[in-house]
């Protein structure tokens, strides 16, 4: 099936970013970083990826002077227009979607915690929709038990019966088998992956799912790529950001993506992180309840959508090199209707008021500005100043900022506005959420 042509900015940064089947004798493509630093210098002067296809644009490079950057790097990388058009179409003519880190499907997780390591494109097959839902990561090790896939099976069906998404990295194992569950249960499942989509989304056991809306793949890297550590290092990271909590079923040493993955969100505190800590505990499980991890609860987990909160925790997300709490090409926060992922709604809960995963539909555009209106308020502000930084109308910050301060993620202190920090544990006691704490 052929989807649709990528956007301007995406077809731009993928000029930038992308190898395009190419040696790296035309120019060496820009890494994250560096994609950063040149996104920013492009938001300082109101300008958007797209305009580098034009002449206006081009014309701009004229003044570039950045040390991460080079200009003729970015000329010549921008001159690939011959290749970027054979590569596009073939994976486009697969069903494979191709999002920059300027549309609105784009994670908005990924700008709001990663910032100058989000990716600047992200290639999916599935209902993209499905990554601005959050959920909890599963993750674990490649040679589990068969204690640990039972258990694993169990988390993902429990996912399933409950409306939460489940986020994996669709590696053999713990990830492999907890995802499958979700999906034999008619659940949403997301796939962060570790090398590119090309074969992958093809193979018998995840194109059915695909096609019924069930599971979404998506992956930094382009769709021929072939798996490398380093990327499954990587991967772990996106893993962790596009969730609300995370549970790592097993893992025997303190070394690998899980463990990196792990230990960085225990680190930021963006996050809950959760271990499986029933009958042989494996030595890294132990470690990570040392370095502040939960254990799991024990079963049944009959409640989860109650107890399932928005991961508003404290600590700060990371910034880039200049300290800004944006990404550049983010300058405009566009916001519009996407479909529903299949089954990743529920019954609305019972608990006190909270910007809960289940209370925002995506149809919603407040629900696709929320995460970056709360990452903003991590610091008062009026509502002026925050319509300014969303590129919105005064009268929509305010409806916005009303809506938050009902819902309970936002407080009024005389005329500014500020975020309430109020998680609750993805496997709270019933007796825990009758209390919400400030912190």
């Amino acid at each position: 099936m052929m989807m649709a042509s990528p956007t301007q900015d995406a077809q731009a940064v993928l000029l930038l970013c992308a190898n395009l089947g190419q040696r790296h004798e035309v120019a060496r493509p820009l890494t994250p970083k560096q994609y950063s630093a040149l996104a920013k210098w492009l938001h300082e002067r109101s300008l958007r990826p797209r305009d580098l296809l034009q002449d206006s644009g081009r014309d701009a490079l004229a003044t570039l002077d950045l040390s991460e950057v080079a200009k003729d790097q970015v000329q010549r990388l921008l001159d690939r227009g011959a290749a970027l058009g054979v590569v596009v179409e073939r994976w486009t003519n697969s069903g494979i979607r191709i999002v920059s880190r300027g549309d609105e499907e784009y994670p908005a997780r990924y700008r709001t915690y990663l910032q100058h390591r989000a990716p600047p494109l992200i290639y999916g097959v599935g209902q993209l929709s499905c990554l601005q839902l959050g959920g909890l990561a599963v993750v674990g090790s490649r040679e589990a038990s068969k204690e640990d896939i039972a258990f694993s099976q169990r988390v993902g069906a429990a996912c399933a019966d409950q409306h939460i998404p489940l986020i994996s990295g669709a590696a053999k194992g713990i990830d492999f088998e907890s995802m499958m569950s979700a999906i034999d249960r008619k659940g949403t499942a997301i796939g962060v992956l570790a090398d590119g989509l090309g074969r992958v989304a093809i193979t018998p056991a995840y194109h059915e799912a695909i096609v019924d809306g069930h599971l979404t793949l998506i992956s930094p890297y382009e769709p021929e790529s072939h798996w490398q550590t380093f990327a499954a290092m990587e991967r772990n990271r996106l893993i962790y950001a596009l969730a609300d909590a995370a549970l790592v079923v097993a893992w025997s040493d303190e070394k690998g993506g899980t463990w990196a993955g792990a230990v960085e969100a225990l680190k930021h505190k963006r996050i809950p992180v959760y271990v499986k800590a029933l009958y042989e505990i494996p030595a890294g499980n132990r470690k990570l309840v040392q370095l502040g991890a939960q254990e799991s609860p024990h079963e049944p987990w009959t409640n989860l959508p109650r107890l399932f909160a928005k991961s508003d925790l404290p600590g700060t997300p990371q910034v880039d090199d200049h300290n800004s709490p944006q990404v550049g090409d983010s300058c405009a926060i566009a916001v519009s209707e996407q479909p529903t992922c299949a089954n990743s709604t529920s019954a609305p809960p019972s608990a006190p008021a909270q910007l809960t995963v289940q209370d925002r539909a995506p149809s919603d555009a407040y629900y696709h500005i929320v995460e970056v209106m709360l990452h903003l308020l991590a610091e008062p502000m009026d509502a002026r100043s925050l319509a300014e930084k969303l590129n919105v109308s005064l009268s929509q910050a305010n409806a916005w900022l009303k809506r938050a301060i009902k819902e309970g993620g936002v407080e009024k202190t005389k005329k500014r506005y500020a975020r309430i920090l109020t998680p609750l544990s993805l496997f709270a006691h019933d007796s825990d959420t009758a209390v919400n704490k400030r912190s």
